[in-house]
């Protein structure tokens, strides 16, 4: 279920992205951000590791860390404002925040899917 709404996330952001217009990079950050976000969930379920309601990537890779070190590789500190703040104020992004984002997405994507049986 949450792979599944994960990649909507992540092939919405793909679609707006393609308007190369910075009208859109706000959305594509949250939705990237959602997606990444779902993956760490999706990993913890998935070893039955407990974890509170967040959206704080930070705090959901650290609970992955145990269990994997690989997600060491992976820095989320950028996308802080991209869960919740973003939706409701007027965080800025440039276009550098939204090519980073997605492809941050695209490899946490594919390594939690290397990681788990989908």
């Amino acid at each position: 279920m949450l792979i599944n709404k994960a990649k909507k996330d992540y092939t919405t952001s793909e679609k707006l992205f393609e308007y190369d217009s910075d009208y859109y990079w706000d959305i594509i950050c949250f939705h990237c951000q959602q997606c990444i976000e779902k993956y760490l969930k999706a990993f913890l379920m998935y070893n039955n590791i407990i974890f509170p309601k967040t959206h704080d990537l930070e705090f959901l890779m650290g609970l992955c860390l145990p269990t994997d070190d690989h997600f060491k590789n992976f820095d989320f500190t950028e996308f802080a404002d991209f869960g919740v703040e973003i939706r409701y104020d007027d965080v800025p992004t440039t276009i550098n925040d939204t090519k980073k984002v997605l492809e941050t997405a695209k490899t946490v994507m594919d390594y939690v899917e290397s990681c788990i049986e989908i």
